[in-house]
């Protein structure tokens, strides 16, 4: 190795160590992940709320159920207590509904806490949900606060971080009762027009609970002003002398780690040291390596077929008029990429899916449902153009496009 090529690894090397130790010494940005994980203190983690309860109903009141609802009722059909789920989103398989639903009937209590909730639960107890927009000011920080009276504050409280809110906007008002609301803040710590996040519905000898601002469990609001006060006042409504079941399936955040390399990466000055190592043996491969390998024949790979493949059989089918299957695949295809792409769920394509696929597509809703529409009326005709499938072609590329 000559003096110059040793100069020069000397330099990268002190180069890498200042910005090592620039980045380590930064102080570390707020994650405000979503995780409501037990053992995250993160701002949206429930290491408080958990602690809190466990508390309350002690050590042996407090189960943690670390496996899907449907099996573990499946496996434990004869106890009794209060499931409870808390998390962005909530969303159970039918079956495993139904196994909840049944558990309820006899006498338990079903308590859900999050921001989207189940389509088939909300059908089941007649309910619908809205969002609260701000029309005046961009701001989408909300108040909340308990209607009963024994529960309820002198002053709403708030959460002042600009989120997503949801709220029921229509109830079975036969057999639900209300029992929280929300606004949005507008400079003044008072509900003037509450809307309903709070509900609990009899469900056969059972009871439901649905709450739809999760954030009242998460580590930021608890340990803010005197909010905890509001998370405390909610499990007023849940039999202390019942056994609550914690969900930890239903998280966002990981309660497990399988990589042998997370404790490392987790610490961020293990972490840099550990790239250091990388860059540092990258560095003596290069350097040293180029001395001493032999040189490689180029071996030119195999080229990709595969769009050429898809030219031919999509031509093959345009010249014998089959033009009902090529739309099919089209139809599939778009949803692939919604699926994939844009991480939107294809299952149920209600009006919110459209707003969602127009929202991260960068399309307008109006041109979003043209396009589903247009889906739809090629998909009940028995016969199908030239003319309809270059239309839907152009419709797609537009799409895109747009993204």
């Amino acid at each position: 190795m000559t003096k110059s090529s040793k100069i020069l690894i000397v330099i990268i090397i002190v180069a890498i160590g200042i910005l090592t130790f620039i980045e380590a010494s930064e102080p570390e940005p707020v994650n405000w992940y979503p995780s409501y994980a037990k053992t995250d203190k993160i701002p949206l983690g429930s290491f408080v709320s958990y602690n809190l309860i466990k508390e309350s109903f002690d050590i042996e009141g407090l189960q943690d159920i670390n496996q899907p609802p449907y099996e573990f009722l499946n496996d434990n059909d004869s106890i009794s207590g209060t499931y409870f789920f808390v998390n962005g989103s909530i969303n159970f398989d039918k079956n495993e509904l139904n196994t909840l639903l049944k558990w309820v009937e006899n006498g338990n209590t079903l308590f859900v806490s999050a921001k989207t909730i189940e389509n088939r639960l909300l059908d089941t107890l007649n309910i619908e949900t809205d969002n609260l927009i701000s029309i005046d000011n961009i701001s989408t920080k909300p108040l909340v606060e308990l209607v009963n009276k024994e529960l309820k504050t002198p002053s709403p409280f708030l959460y002042d971080q600009d989120i997503y809110n949801p709220y029921f906007n229509e109830l079975d008002t036969i057999n639900a009762t209300i029992l929280g609301v929300t606004q949005l803040y507008n400079d003044t710590l008072k509900v003037k027009d509450p809307k309903v996040n709070y509900i609990q519905q009899s469900f056969g000898k059972g009871k439901i609970l649905l709450h739809t601002f999760p954030e009242a469990f998460g580590n930021y609001f608890m340990l803010t002003d005197k909010n905890y006060q509001y998370s405390q006042n909610l499990l007023a409504y849940i039999n202390p002398n019942q056994k609550i079941l914690w969900d930890n399936y239903y998280k966002s955040g990981k309660t497990f780690y399988t990589s042998p390399l997370f404790l490392l990466l987790n610490n961020r000055y293990l972490k840099w040291a550990y790239y250091f190592v990388l860059i540092g043996v990258v560095l003596f491969v290069i350097f040293e390596g180029k001395r001493k390998q032999r040189s490689i024949p180029i071996i030119e790979p195999l080229k990709n077929q595969t769009l050429s493949f898809t030219k031919t059989i999509s031509g093959m089918y345009f010249e014998k008029g089959k033009h009902k299957e090529i739309a099919t695949k089209q139809n599939l295809l778009f949803l692939d990429y919604v699926r994939n792409v844009l991480r939107i769920p294809t299952n149920e394509l209600n009006e919110k899916t459209i707003i969602d696929i127009a929202s991260r597509s960068n399309n307008s809703i109006e041109d979003t449902k043209i396009l589903f529409k247009y889906f739809d009326e090629l998909n009940k005709k028995v016969k199908i153009e030239k003319e309809d499938v270059l239309k839907l072609y152009e419709l797609i590329n537009t799409f895109k496009s747009q993204s």
